[in-house]
């Protein structure tokens, strides 16, 4: 009955070869077309994914620049407090020892912004370098649904083709 609506009850002829051969064809349409819409969709959560890591990336560095101003800020307090404490002890700060520790808490302060500004470039090195590792793998997922879709597609035509050169069985 169905074969009479669809139009194709004289394609079920000689044991239904044409018909097959139609259903294998619709099938292999099928899984060709999925194949390639899983790996766009791999590749699509892979492409964010990797935006996430640049996000982030960016995010690091921003925050390490604000940890830095942040402790450049709490060195010149503590290097005016010290000032100020030689000051009030009657010593001449720009002389002498006071000059020599000053110096010493002015260097130590610099190395300190430094390594936070390099613990920040590390860490976004490390997301700039997952985010490429993400956009490779979504480029070779996206890749590899096309060769999947194809070679699903040739395998299905190649099944039809067989198929088709079969002998007509007589009964």
């Amino acid at each position: 009955m169905c074969l009479a609506l669809l139009g194709l009850a004289g394609l079920a002829g000689a044991g239904g070869g044409a018909l097959g051969s139609l259903a294998t064809l619709a099938g292999t349409a099928l899984s060709a077309a999925g194949a390639a819409s899983e790996g766009n969709a791999a590749a699509a959560v892979a492409d964010y994914n990797a935006q996430v890591a640049r996000n982030n990336a960016q995010a690091e560095q921003q925050r390490a620049a604000y940890e830095a101003g942040m402790t450049r800020d709490r060195v010149r307090g503590v290097i005016a407090q010290q000032r100020a404490g030689y000051a009030s002890s009657g010593l001449d700060p720009r002389t002498g020892t006071p000059v020599t520790v000053l110096g010493d808490s002015a260097k130590q302060g610099e190395l300190d912004v430094l390594s936070r500004l390099y613990a920040g470039e590390s860490a976004a090195t490390a997301y700039r370098n997952d985010a490429a590792r993400l956009a490779a793998e979504g480029a070779a997922q996206k890749s590899a649904s096309r060769l999947n879709a194809a070679t699903t597609l040739i395998g299905g035509l190649s099944k039809i083709a067989g198929r088709r050169y079969e002998p007509l069985r007589t009964t």
